[in-house]
């Protein structure tokens, strides 16, 4: 999923652009919490109704762990479906920030050394690779994930086709954009 947010579009000394990507999600946070409250209801329902009416109370421990562990696996998948690339194009830099709830890596790029390349899929089920390639020193860099390739930054590994190519053409008015074989 994209989203595009634009400071001042009216003015040509102050360009910005915004671009921040996610994963798709097919439910958000509080939607998950009220499945999770729905289903636990019914599961404990059925498991108290056994207990009041066949005395089987064993069963509401084992209700309780079935709950909990939906609701824990939920809870990974929404975690996992957080995680943000934003990219912030200004007139002479690049940012790029990943992470889940703050930016856990930033890097800061001038605009003109900046390429993106974007690779063909290996399947036709997949999205082509893209990556933003600094062909100069770095302004600043910020990233605790200890790779030794600090000029080359993944972007958009999770996005659909249809997401990577609009993020291709929103990219290629702002910065060079390669298509390797």
């Amino acid at each position: 999923m994209i989203e595009i947010e634009s400071a001042y579009p009216n003015s040509s000394n102050h360009s910005h652009l915004k671009i921040i990507l996610s994963p798709d999600r097919s439910l958000s946070w509080e939607g998950n919490k009220r499945v999770i409250w729905s289903l636990g209801a019914v599961c404990g329902g059925i498991a108290l109704a056994f207990t009041i009416i066949a005395g089987t109370w064993v069963m509401l421990p084992f209700a309780g762990i079935e709950i909990l562990a939906f609701a824990s696996a939920l809870y990974y998948v929404s975690w996992k479906l957080s995680y943000r690339h934003i990219i912030s194009l200004d007139k002479d830099t690049i940012i790029i920030e990943k992470g889940v709830y703050r930016p856990r890596g930033k890097w800061v790029w001038k605009k003109q050394d900046t390429r993106l390349i974007c690779s063909p899929p290996k399947h036709d089920w997949e999205a082509q690779s893209l990556k933003l390639v600094n062909q100069s020193y770095r302004i600043e860099s910020d990233s605790e994930s200890g790779s030794s390739e600090t000029d080359r930054v993944g972007i958009g590994e999770f996005l659909s086709q249809a997401d990577a190519n609009q993020l291709i053409s929103l990219l290629q008015s702002e910065i060079l954009v390669v298509t390797s074989l």
